[in-house]
């Protein structure tokens, strides 16, 4: 009965911290928030008996991840990206399209429609062998290999995305806003900067 109090103690958290995070304007709050999410996702993992998962949960996501994240956005200079002119009209049909795509991928994974027996017998070793971090890890690196490899990709596409659009940024002369002596800004204007 305290594991299901938990549980859902724990679910609520996660989605009041995920909403929190779309929601906040200034940018570090809400990878503070993300974190909060990530570390509530840990406990789920961790109460159901999934030990390794909320392991790597808190060591990856919570912790090598946000700092990239945190790292790329005080490389980009977000202040500058917001003030500049944005073309929504292209961008409009890409995200269509993505979402889309999404969508589909979300209504297969929903379904329970797999394309090839081969992640079935991935999910079957593991649970043969007893859900252990070994079958675990035999399973993602033999049977699973090319999507972890298509998600590290996937990663390195978007690291090198981000220092692209710091190198056009310097080229072009971007900089930060500097405040003279004796100007103090508004509270608003200092949550701004950070």
């Amino acid at each position: 009965m305290t594991d299901k109090v938990l549980f859902l103690v724990f679910a609520v958290l996660s989605v009041a911290g995920g909403i929190v995070t779309i929601t906040r304007r200034n940018i570090v709050h809400a990878l503070l928030f993300l974190v909060f999410t990530f570390l509530n996702v840990a406990a789920i993992f961790f109460l159901s008996q999934a030990y390794f998962l909320a392991v790597v949960q808190i060591l990856v996501y919570a912790g090598a991840i946000m700092v990239l994240f945190l790292f790329v956005i005080m490389l980009l200079n977000l202040r500058t990206f917001e003030q500049e002119q944005q073309s929504h009209r292209k961008q409009r049909w890409v995200a269509l399209g993505l979402s889309v795509l999404v969508l589909a991928e979300f209504l297969v994974v929903l379904a329970g429609i797999t394309f090839t027996s081969r992640h079935l017998g991935a999910a079957a070793a593991i649970e043969r062998a007893g859900s252990g971090t070994k079958a675990f890890g035999e399973a993602l690196f033999d049977q699973m290999l090319l999507p972890f490899e298509v998600a590290s990709l996937v990663l390195l596409v978007a690291m090198v995305g981000a220092i692209i659009l710091v190198r056009r940024e310097r080229a072009h002369g971007g900089a930060t806003r500097t405040w003279g002596p004796g100007e103090e800004p508004s509270h608003e204007a200092a949550e701004e900067e950070v």
